[in-house]
């Protein structure tokens, strides 16, 4: 191989010119395979990242299904709310299981709901579980669309999330314990008394999981009088909630 001038041309086995740029590429490319240190720096950066990845989507995941079934309750909550504008019915929202245990560190999870219509918009003795009865012949067109169970086998499983036991919540009328009562105007319907100081209704999700990190995770589904839904989380999360209208109690009902 022929050198002409300083840094400047090559002439290889086959006549060809080489710059030195594409000379030293040639002598990179000699080269095979790594050293085996190089392999022990890399095997170590991979294991690195790898329990720095584990350990935020270990923290990541109970803290998503936390979200998701608070969001999934706040949907829920506004379903029945249009469903009575848009029915001339009353709706309600009746809690049937919450966790006792809650503050027990564990995977287990606890809760369930039914979405349900009554049958007049005003002070209804029948109550139909979603979806709605079409045929007006008082029977359920699919049973069990309507009941929400987050518990492990439920219609909404959620692994390692509970509903925490609810304040006292009366219900308009009779029969209405343990319900929030949406009128065909939207308002919620159930007394003052049902209301906190703050005006609202108030139900809460809780992070099992993050319990046994000694993190206190846990989210706020807050119902206000005229029928809005917020989400409010213990570590200041925005969870998109929107505001849940009047910020007090009101005596308006239908």
């Amino acid at each position: 191989m022929a050198h002409h001038g300083r840094c400047g041309a090559f002439e290889g086995p086959s006549g060809r010119d080489l710059r030195c740029g594409s000379f030293f590429a040639v002598l990179r490319a000699g080269r095979s395979g790594f050293t085996l240190l190089e392999i022990a720096v890399t095997l170590v950066i991979i294991a690195i990242l790898t329990a720095i990845g584990f350990s935020s989507l270990k923290s990541f995941v109970p803290r998503y299904r936390l979200i998701q079934a608070s969001k999934e309750l706040q949907e829920d909550l506004m379903n029945l709310r249009m469903t009575a504008i848009d029915s001339n019915r009353e709706t309600r929202l009746l809690l049937t299981g919450a966790d006792e245990d809650w503050a027990v560190v564990t995977t287990d999870s606890s809760g369930s709901w039914e979405l349900q219509a009554g049958n007049r918009p005003l002070l209804s003795n029948r109550w139909d579980t979603f979806p709605l009865d079409l045929e007006g012949d008082g029977t359920d067109d699919a049973q069990g669309e309507g009941a929400v169970d987050i518990s492990r086998g439920g219609l909404r499983s959620r692994r390692g999330v509970s509903l925490v036991p609810w304040a006292t919540i009366e219900g308009p009328g009779n029969s209405n314990d343990d319900s929030i009562v949406f009128s065909p105007r939207g308002w919620v319907t159930n007394p003052a008394d049902d209301f906190d100081e703050d005006g609202y209704i108030t139900l809460t999700l809780v992070n099992k999981i993050g319990l046994a990190e000694g993190v206190d995770d846990h989210v706020k589904v807050q119902v206000s009088r005229a029928g809005m839904v917020r989400l409010q989380s213990s570590l200041g999360h925005d969870l998109g909630g929107g505001s849940a209208g009047t910020g007090t109690a009101t005596t308006e009902g239908t």
